[in-house]
């Protein structure tokens, strides 16, 4: 409901590609009808907390209103003041992202833009996919070290969602199939293995082999049965279990070898995909 973040989560230094802003923020009932100016970015606002009724007015259009509760959503698109009303407390999720991210994301997801993309007002809808994306988000926003990979592709099927669902033209996807060729795919995974240590980003996949982030997972999935982000995940506990046993290095050493953010990250993953921690894999070898 706010044109700025109270709780911003600033866009991690070293994940420079990422275009989205997220802010989580608790909006007490304001004594009258507030108003919002316009901003450049279109607004995705999630109700995830205390029941409401609220009240909406788009550039001084028709006032709309209606009972709101967590899983509710309300789009505001770029460019168009608001002027709110609700009667409770309530806790919000906002995810700001600018016109270009969907415009270029349809134009490198689906080969050409027909017209202008515009995003759908949405006033209190329901969109279960959505919400996950949208926790899911923030959830990788509020980590010390946010995971390139793995927020890229969160990003890119966001944006794909909204351009499928939300748009004021509805883009299908073309349809695509094969997976990546033998070679193209060994590039990839040579490429992987020899930056384990780094923090690997889809954009970055994706240019090796001169596609679009979009395609790339798409076919990257269906060579491997695995997304790029799972992958990558799956080559550096296969790498820890290689450093475990050679016994040369620390714990904390072998998590940094392989990319992982800090030993404790390392221990929990490490041990959801094996069963055991590091320390217990290394002693029963």
């Amino acid at each position: 409901m706010s044109s700025t973040a109270n709780n911003e989560y600033n866009s991690n230094p070293d994940f420079a590609s990422n275009r989205i802003k997220i802010c989580r923020e608790i909006c007490p009932p304001p004594p009258d009808r507030i108003r919002y100016s316009a901003v450049e970015e279109h607004c995705l606002t999630l109700h995830i907390a205390n029941l409401d009724r609220a009240e909406l007015s788009l550039n001084n259009g028709k006032r709309r209103s209606s009972e709101s509760y967590p899983g509710i959503f309300t789009f505001i698109p770029a460019q168009c003041s608001s002027e709110w009303l609700w009667e409770e407390e309530v806790e919000l999720l906002e995810i700001y992202l600018p016109p270009s991210l969907l415009e270029t994301t349809a134009i490198a997801t689906y080969d050409k833009l027909p017209q202008q993309i515009e995003l759908i007002d949405r006033f209190a809808i329901k969109d279960p996919f959505l919400e996950q994306l949208a926790f899911a988000v923030n959830a990788e926003f509020e980590n010390s070290t946010i995971n390139k990979l793995y927020l890229e592709s969160l990003q890119t099927v966001l944006v794909t969602h909204l351009l499928r669902n939300h748009c004021s033209i509805s883009i299908k996807s073309p349809s695509l199939s094969g997976g990546l060729s033998k070679i193209k795919l060994q590039q990839i995974v040579d490429y992987i293995y020899a930056n384990i240590y780094r923090n690997l980003s889809l954009e970055e996949l994706a240019r090796i082999v001169k596609l679009s982030p979009y395609h790339f997972g798409e076919l990257f999935k269906q060579s491997t049965g695995k997304s790029p982000y799972q992958y990558v995940l799956q080559c550096r506990i296969e790498q820890s279990q290689q450093l475990l046993a050679d016994g040369k290095l620390s714990l904390a050493e072998i998590s940094q070898a392989v990319g992982f953010c800090d030993q404790s990250h390392f221990t929990k993953t490490f041990r959801r995909y094996v069963g055991l921690t590091p320390r217990q894999y290394r002693q029963q070898l």
